[in-house]
């Protein structure tokens, strides 16, 4: 199988991004590309600090929307690698702007090919680690099948959840691997549960597809292939679910003009 042809998840994680100074701070403290000479030690520590902070920010929020908006959350590495390409000029300009603020007196010995090819390499060292993460879960999945075959209750589903989405109104469900995303009105939370198993515990809603089941408070708009929900998100709709969804959401929805034609 081709290797760019892989999935992941990417995640907006907060923890991850609350740690990204502490790991500038750390990369500047080992001085890479020829900083050590050129730098003092607070210029380093805060110049990297600063980049590696806006810079992971800006790959991990991209990556996350870019996969949830096209890919359903679970995007193909090529893409990925795509993003991070387009990334690189942006990333430059950050890059630059920090160094007129810490190094100033740096700024004529910069040129613009090292620039770019520095800031792919961090670039794709984000990436690897999120990929890695990614796949660790997926990795975990066969472990932890003795955990999905026991069906949850309400209570179960509810201590899954992280601390700051317990009680919020579940708007969909969708599977990925071993793994469940929770869409709620404040944020997603990724936990390790059965779709299978978990729509049976929600109600008022309908699963569209074997991945994918949606709230009907969260329906946006519907066709005859894909949902549109209130969060942007849009998921499919199966063959042989199509017809049996259109009937429920005439009965839940009878004046409604969300069901567009085709």
């Amino acid at each position: 199988m081709n290797p760019l042809k892989f999935r992941s998840a990417p995640l907006l994680n907060h923890p991850a991004l609350l740690s990204m100074p502490v790991i500038g701070a750390v990369i500047g403290v080992m001085g890479p590309f020829e900083s050590y000479g050129t730098m003092g030690f607070g210029e380093r520590v805060g110049h990297f600090a600063l980049c590696v902070t806006l810079i992971g920010a800006m790959v991990m929020t991209s990556s996350y929307y870019i996969a949830r908006r096209f890919f359903q959350g679970y995007w193909p590495v090529w893409v990925a690698l795509c993003l991070d390409l387009l990334l690189t000029i942006p990333g430059a300009a950050i890059i630059l702007g920090s160094l007129s603020v810490f190094a100033p007196d740096s700024l004529g010995e910069v040129h613009s090919l090292d620039l770019l090819w520095q800031n792919l390499v961090m670039m794709l060292a984000f990436r690897a680690s999120s990929l890695l993460v990614s796949w660790r879960r997926i990795r975990e999945g066969p472990q932890a099948a003795s955990s999905l075959e026991q069906k949850p209750s309400p209570d179960e589903f509810t201590k899954r959840m992280p601390f700051g989405l317990r009680g919020e109104r579940i708007l969909a469900l969708s599977s990925e691997d071993h793994y469940l995303r929770v869409h709620t009105p404040r944020g997603e939370a990724l936990i390790l549960m059965a779709l299978s198993h978990a729509a049976p515990l929600m109600s008022d809603g309908f699963l569209v597809h074997r991945s994918h089941w949606v709230a009907r408070e969260a329906i946006k708009s519907a066709s005859s292939n894909s949902v549109k929900l209130i969060t942007g998100l849009s998921v499919p709709i199966s063959r042989h679910r199509a017809k049996e969804f259109r009937t429920w959401l005439d009965r839940q929805l009878p004046h409604s003009s969300l069901l567009a034609a085709g």
